[in-house]
């Protein structure tokens, strides 16, 4: 037999099998592959639990982070201030 009339051969045999038995085969695997399921879904989940957290932490690190550069950028502008007020020459009185 001829390679592509063994092809269409497997094929066919495949194709009767599928129609047979396709039932009992899905349900097979179903249950041959529940435990794995359960377990992809319950790593899923520790996934999602885990970036939560992760993101959670990010989110107070930046609430952290947006304080200390309002406080900074309050403290600079007092300094700058400051400065400005002290070189800043006294007005002149004309006339005296």
């Amino acid at each position: 037999m001829r390679t592509s009339g063994a092809f269409g051969l497997g094929a066919i045999t495949g194709a009767v099998i599928v129609w047979l038995w396709g039932r009992e085969i899905e349900d097979c695997v179903r249950e041959k592959t529940r435990g794995v399921r359960t377990k992809a879904a319950d790593g899923i989940r520790a996934v999602e639990e885990g970036s939560g957290k992760v993101l959670d932490r990010g989110g107070d690190a930046l609430r952290h982070a947006e304080e200390v550069l309002q406080d900074t950028k309050e403290h600079v502008s007092e300094a700058l201030q400051g400065a400005q007020a002290t070189i800043r020459p006294a007005p002149t009185t004309r006339g005296a």
